[in-house]
């Protein structure tokens, strides 16, 4: 089958059109001709795989991972870095019209001077083989798992990490494994680790493991607990069970873009919506009268207060859901929320009682297009104006985007 793609899609795919039949085509850019073969249905909408490209496209390049186009972890290694931008910058647009809005012509799109090596957090997925243990990568839409031996989007440390880990878990002939979550302290020589077992986790000997991955990693040091985390002069713990921005170099760029829209807050309280361990917490406290951090995770919050102490931060925080905890914040406390929901978006009720509060500024950090479009024209309908916006990406290689917008009530 050959189809000509003519625009991106929000997944990494680009759209073709066949005799009125509308395709996602993995591994294709727009502009290109090529050969597919079809993998099924996506949402409704039929799918392909590029197998050969009859006419390429100016801005394809030769992937840099050998697992590129089996593993399902990047998407776009086969685009420029530059036109990968570009990419992302449509698909944000094009959410942002099917919503109804206009993303602001002068939005700039940040993207990193290196693109690889990024990661400072991965999850890996136990693979049995045949010669013992292995981790690795779902494939493209599927159940399947991909051993893999080299990803170059991850922080190098991980990637040496892999093989030690799967060398230990079979010199002490460990069972039922079923994933492996590292993170690499970007400015220390820690490793953070939690291995984790199918079902209720066995009795087995961790103590040994341990000892047994830090013989073969003897360049980096095995956290158990937690890690440091530091940026600005300021100090975090960080969790294995709790969130952290994996892009560490990029997580910089966004905050300052998320301070920057948030502007002079001297002598006002702020909001921060969501607001996991309290690294935008205790970011904006630096200047702020004081923060209302408000979070559901537990884990997070032990944190977050543990964070706020360490760098003598006001920051108080609100546990429970959003729309929950914001029912007893009364008028005029804060001037300005920070809002950084899950991908899912915030929830209709979550809102509302941010309509009802109606600061004066809301700067709406998102990880998914669509939701945050959508998010964005109901508080837009509510009495706010977009007046900035930006994005930034975190995830080089994939299809994932950061956007952040500044809205300012009516």
């Amino acid at each position: 089958m050959i189809l000509r793609p003519v625009s991106p899609a929000h997944g990494g795919a680009a759209i073709a059109r066949d005799e009125g039949k509308v395709w996602l085509v993995n591994y294709a850019l727009p502009g290109e001709v090529v050969e597919a073969e079809p993998r099924g249905k996506q949402g409704g909408v039929a799918v392909a795989n590029a197998t050969h490209v009859l006419e390429p496209s100016p801005h394809r390049v030769a992937p840099k991972c050998p697992h590129f186009g089996e593993c399902g972890g990047c998407q776009l290694q086969h685009a420029a870095y530059a036109h990968q931008l570009e990419l992302k910058r449509q698909v944000v647009e094009e959410a942002w019209a099917r919503a109804g809005l206009r993303l602001p012509p002068d939005t700039p799109v940040l993207g990193m001077d290196d693109p690889w090596r990024y990661r400072i957090r991965g999850e890996f997925e136990a693979v049995p083989t045949p010669a013992g243990w292995r981790f690795g990568f779902h494939r493209l839409r599927s159940h399947s798992v991909l051993a893999i031996d080299t990803c170059p989007i991850h922080d190098l440390r991980i990637e040496q990490a892999l093989p030690a880990f799967a060398q230990a878990a079979n010199d002490l002939r460990l069972t039922d494994l079923q994933n492996l979550l590292l993170t690499a302290e970007p400015n220390g020589r820690g490793l953070l680790w939690r291995l984790r077992h199918k079902g209720r986790e066995p009795v087995w000997p961790r103590d040994e493991f341990a000892q047994r991955v830090a013989e073969l990693l003897p360049d980096q040091v095995l956290l158990d607990d937690a890690m440091s985390l530091g940026f600005w002069g300021l100090t975090f713990r960080v969790r294995s069970d709790t969130f952290v921005q994996t892009n560490y170099r990029q997580m910089l760029a966004l905050y300052e873009t998320a301070l920057e829209m948030l502007g002079d807050v001297a002598g006002q309280r702020v909001l921060d919506l969501y607001a996991g361990i309290g690294t935008i917490s205790v970011a904006v406290a630096r200047q702020a009268a004081g923060v209302t951090a408000i979070e559901e995770n537990p884990r997070a919050i032990q944190l977050g207060r543990l964070n706020a102490r360490i760098n003598s931060a006001k920051v108080e925080y609100l546990p429970g859901k959003v729309e929950t905890a914001l029912r007893s914040v009364r008028l005029g406390q804060h001037a300005a929320a920070v809002l950084d929901p899950p991908r899912a978006g915030c929830e209709p009720a979550a809102l509302a009682e941010i309509l009802r509060l109606g600061p004066e500024g809301l700067v709406y950090i998102s990880c998914e297009p669509s939701t945050h479009a959508r998010d964005l024209i109901a508080l837009v309908r509510g009495g706010y104006r977009v007046r900035r916006a930006a994005i930034v990406d975190m995830f080089p290689q994939t299809y994932h985007i950061e956007s952040v917008a500044l809205l300012q009530r009516s």
